[in-house]
C-alpha cells in the first residue's frame, strides 16, 4: 500500500498575523522555519511527501525545496486537501499533516500509515484527545478529491468508522494558532 503525506501549508496565517504581523510558518524553531521543520519531520517518516501551498509568500516555497509542491490560490483546507489528493492520485492513501504542528513525531506518521492497511479513516490521538495526522485510504478518494472550503474535511471525520489510533505523541495535538502558543512550546 503506497501511502503518502500531504503537508498542508496553504493557510494565510490570518489570526497569527493579526496578533504579531508575521506568518507563523516562517517563525523559527530551534534555528529552522516552522514549515521547514514540519517538512523535515514528514521526510524523516520515510513516506512520500507533497506540500500544498499558496503562491506567496515565496519564502514558504523555499522552505520545502526539493518537495513535490502543489500550488493553489485558495487557502481553504478542503480545497488544499482536494488539490493535494488529485495531484497524488497514484497513491493508495493520504495522511493529512498540518504545517503548524512542529512537535509531531515521524513515528506517529508511520503508525497512522500502517493503520490505513486495516481502516479506511484513521486519526491519531493522544491521551484520548483527537489530533493529527489523519489518514484516508483510496476508498475515500471520491470524497477527498471534491472537498472545498474550511469545514469539509472535518465533516469526513465526523462520520462513523473513523479509527482513533492511540499514540504516545503529544505533538499530535499541539499546534500553533497564535503567538501565545509558544509560551508552552517546550512542555
Amino acid at each position: 500500500m503506497y501511502v503518502g503525506i500531504l503537508l498542508l501549508a496553504a493557510g494565510e496565517s490570518a489570526r497569527y498575523r493579526a496578533a504579531c504581523g508575521r506568518h507563523k510558518l516562517l517563525e523559527r524553531i530551534e534555528g529552522e522555519a516552522m514549515l521547514a521543520r514540519c517538512y523535515r519531520i514528514a521526510v524523516q517518516s520515510s513516506l512520500p511527501v507533497a506540500v500544498v501551498l499558496r503562491p506567496e509568500p515565496a519564502a514558504l516555497r523555499r522552505c520545502v525545496t526539493g518537495a513535490q509542491q502543489i500550488v493553489l490560490p485558495s487557502a481553504g483546507i478542503g480545497d488544499s486537501v482536494a488539490a493535494g489528493v488529485r495531484a497524488t492520485s497514484g497513491w493508495d492513501g493520504w495522511l493529512i499533516m498540518l504545517a503548524d504542528m512542529p512537535w509531531l513525531q515521524p513515528e506517529t506518521l508511520r503508525q497512522v500509515a500502517q493503520a490505513l492497511r486495516e481502516h479506511s479513516r484513521v486519526r491519531a490521538c493522544w491521551q484520548g484527545q483527537p489530533g493529527h495526522p489523519v489518514g484516508f485510504s483510496r476508498a475515500c478518494y471520491p470524497q477527498l478529491a471534491t472537498l472545498a472550503g474550511e469545514t469539509a474535511a472535518r465533516d469526513l471525520l465526523k462520520q462513523d468508522g473513523v479509527h482513533l489510533l492511540a499514540t504516545r505523541d503529544a505533538g499530535a495535538v499541539r499546534d500553533i494558532d497564535l503567538p501565545s502558543a509558544w509560551l508552552n512550546k517546550e512542555s
